[in-house]
């Protein structure tokens, strides 16, 4: 068995931001990346035989990712990254399980720090399914690092900054983009994000330059408006676009059809929080922050002592928010393992917590316009498809999911919801957010489904397989 003194699951900015950290006060890492090198999604890095032409055209975020390689390759030798590693279950005395190279494999570590990030939040709808609907993180991923763009007349449909970001990308690689749709008041909460943005200009720097592109592609921007439903035979063919009010319900008479082939669906990200369950960890729910999210301190350290969190896996916050998370945690870890704290890093830790008080500061006014709305989840028709593994209908659950003390288990039971080969990940967010804005389960602190090992499909012949039947 393999052991480590401090385990890093994730190589996204919060792992290797703590790892950096906790490697510069001499501790021994060990990182497991699903990735093939370390970046994560915000920071991934392109795919070897691609070569970089246009740094500029990346954006800053590129940049900030070559300085966190930099600070890497400086401490490299204190830190052992295994790749292409699926964590797969966190055990009893601080054992980790995971696959790699077709090999289950376990390690034992002293402290643990899950950086597991996010993934794009799952709204069912009329033709979700359809083959040209993505999401923003997968349009991205395909554009961004492998140069490839999914389609030729591009709607985009949800909430936030991240639309901008996708649009900036796919137009600086030549989509053509019939409309952006912005489901979220940006009108009406104006005057708080302009308080939020104050000290946070990087930020809005980045706006404008993005919607500079945008204008400058005679894009519209549609405010107050959601895709009802998308339309074709094999794949997309038209989208029907409404208005919609305050609590995103579609206004009456409002529906008009765009030729459109590709859909891009923006609604936010919910957090992975599948490793922090499986260690026991404490969790809350908030609905601005992604869903569940682990219980921290001030040093990242959840209700699990020796346990860390950091970045969207631990409430959905952005990568700068991540970067602080994670120095702040790789130093705390260190000292919990006994190792003297470095010169200036009370300073350090100082510095780091006014950066997150001011991050936080515009978050909550993100969080605000792009938070959920119960008429999101109304779009569904009956034959719509809730859970695609199983292809369980929303026909099947909406009868469930008004009665009295039903919870989301008790659906799984009737239905087979969530017993598909993705855990879950993708219908639990969905049922929870039906069982809370449609059911009779109102309670702030919505019960969800269970989580347990394997929480990522692996094969059969590989847990069969495992060293010493570990």
């Amino acid at each position: 068995m393999e052991k480590a003194e401090l385990a890093i699951i994730g190589g996204g900015p919060g792992g290797i931001s703590a790892a950096v950290a906790a490697a510069e006060s001499g501790v021994n890492v060990t990182i497991l990346d699903e990735n093939a090198r370390i970046g994560g999604q915000i920071f991934r890095q392109l795919e070897k035989g691609f070569t970089l032409t246009n740094p500029k055209a990346m954006g800053r975020d590129y940049q900030k990712g070559v300085d966190l390689f930099r600070q890497f390759k400086q401490v490299e030798s204190r830190i052992n990254y295994l790749n292409h590693a699926t964590v797969w279950g966190i055990f009893d005395h601080h054992r980790i399980a995971y696959e790699r190279n077709r090999k289950s494999k376990t390690i034992e570590y002293k402290n643990l720090l899950i950086a597991s990030g996010a993934y794009d939040r799952p709204v069912p709808f009329p033709g979700w399914t359809l083959p040209g609907v993505l999401t923003a993180g997968g349009a991205q991923n395909l554009v961004k690092n492998q140069r490839i763009l999914p389609g030729k007349k591009f709607l985009l449909a949800g909430t936030g900054p991240l639309q901008l970001v996708l649009a900036h990308q796919l137009i600086q690689a030549g989509a053509d983009i019939a409309a952006i749709l912005e489901v979220g008041d940006v009108k009406g909460s104006w005057l708080k994000l302009m308080q939020g943005m104050w000290g946070n200009w990087g930020y809005a720097g980045d706006g404008l330059q993005y919607l500079q592109t945008i204008r400058k592609a005679g894009v519209p921007i549609m405010r107050n408006h959601i895709i009802a439903r998308a339309n074709g035979n094999q794949n997309v063919e038209k989208a029907v676009i409404a208005r919609v009010d305050k609590d995103w319900r579609v206004i009456h008479n409002t529906r008009k059809s765009l030729n459109v082939d590709t859909v891009c669906l923006g609604y936010g990200l919910v957090t992975s929080t599948e490793l922090t369950r499986l260690a026991q960890c404490d969790h809350e729910y908030d609905n601005g922050l992604g869903g569940y999210v682990p219980v921290r301190s001030e040093t990242m350290e959840t209700t699990q002592k020796g346990i860390f969190a950091v970045g969207d896996g631990a409430g959905v916050a952005g990568s700068q928010v991540a970067l602080a998370e994670g120095r702040i945690a790789g130093i705390a870890a260190s000292q919990a393992l006994g190792h003297a704290p470095g010169v200036g890093q009370k300073k350090t830790l100082a510095e780091l917590q006014k950066k997150l008080t001011r991050h936080h500061r515009l978050r909550k006014v993100l969080d605000e316009i792009s938070r959920p709305r119960p008429g999101l989840y109304e779009l569904a028709e009956d034959e719509t498809i809730i859970c695609r593994c199983e292809d369980v209908t929303f026909k099947q659950i909406k009868t469930l999911i008004q009665k009295e003390g039903i919870n989301a288990k008790d659906i799984k039971r009737t239905t087979r919801v969530g017993m598909g080969s993705c855990g879950g990940r993708m219908c639990g967010p969905i049922l929870i957010e039906l069982l809370r804005n449609l059911g009779s389960q109102i309670s702030g602190q919505p019960e969800g489904l269970n989580v347990r090992p394997p929480v990522k499909p692996i094969p059969l012949g590989v847990l069969a397989g495992a060293e010493n039947n570990e």
